[in-house]
């Protein structure tokens, strides 16, 4: 099957299963067109996919389409990506957080992070600032993968330092060049939650985009917690308490996480200590991993 075909077709507004019909009953591209499909984005996105050869594409229904987006109610069709996509057997852990973190939220971000990828955990998040990318500090240390969902295409600036980085893989549903405006960052958080197994909040005003994703993932049957750390805090956590008076069970370190979801803790962190063969330092900080 063609790929200017398939990529036509993701620009109609039809449901997943009518474009795979429309492309299995032999349809071709000028009747696409006809039907409304513009053929100058579809050359756009075979340019930049020619350009780019680290960038793939992978559409719904085909093989190693992530099989956990097959649960959401208005899945995307196509999904480009650099790297890997994620697999369904993977221990996946969806993280977010506000984007102006004060020092202790960057700080629990960073050190939760960190024991979870120890922990044969991979990080899904998004492409903002503040607590999500924190997280992706740790994963870096680590040297570890983590998936990074993108609220734009991956031809914008926006996620230009991310594609820099050697263990992220990014994925997008939208085209290379388009923006980030609000129902793109909304639509991004229901893929970024639908992508874990459960939704790990760091720190979280009230009126903040992870409490979105928490509203996602409870939509979606998944189970959000929050780190216990924020409960009762400043503005930061106002939405971090709210969840946890609501019954989202709050924790402080992946080791508390892990028995909800059936995980195994192999290792945890410790603040330094003597003896330790590899520190790893955020900020003012200093933290090791030891056996659990």
């Amino acid at each position: 099957m063609k790929l200017s075909l398939l990529l036509a077709l993701s620009l109609l507004p039809l449901s997943c299963e009518k474009r795979l019909a429309l492309a299995s009953s032999g349809i071709t591209l000028q009747e696409l067109a006809n039907r409304g499909a513009n053929m100058a984005r579809v050359k756009r996105m075979l340019q930049f996919l020619q350009e780019e050869q680290t960038v793939h594409v992978c559409f719904w229904g085909m093989d190693g389409y992530p099989p956990m987006l097959y649960q959401m109610e208005n899945p995307p069709f196509r999904l480009m990506y650099n790297k890997v996509l994620p697999e369904g057997s993977a221990q996946l852990l969806s993280l977010c957080g506000t984007r102006y973190p004060d020092g202790q939220g960057a700080q629990r971000a960073y050190r939760f992070a960190l024991e979870a990828c120890a922990n044969n955990t991979t990080l899904v998040t998004s492409n903002s600032r503040g607590v999500d990318r924190t997280a992706l500090y740790a994963s870096q240390d680590l040297k570890v993968n983590s998936f990074v969902i993108c609220d734009c295409g991956l031809a914008t600036r926006r996620v230009k330092a991310y594609r820099a980085l050697p263990f992220v893989s990014l994925l997008s549903p939208y085209e290379p060049d388009d923006v980030a405006f609000p129902s793109r960052c909304l639509s991004r958080n229901m893929l970024t939650t639908a992508l874990g197994n459960a939704t790990m909040v760091i720190q979280a005003p009230r009126k903040s985009g992870c409490m979105h994703c928490a509203t996602s993932a409870l939509d979606q049957g998944k189970d959000v917690f929050v780190h216990r750390e924020g409960i009762g805090g400043g503005a930061l956590d106002d939405g971090t308490t709210f969840l946890a008076e609501m019954g989202a069970p709050s924790i402080s370190s992946f080791s508390e996480l892990a028995p909800y979801l059936g995980w195994e803790t192999h290792f945890r962190v410790n603040e330094k200590r003597g003896g330790a063969k590899t520190l790893y330092r955020f900020g003012p900080a200093w933290y090791s991993l030891s056996y659990a």
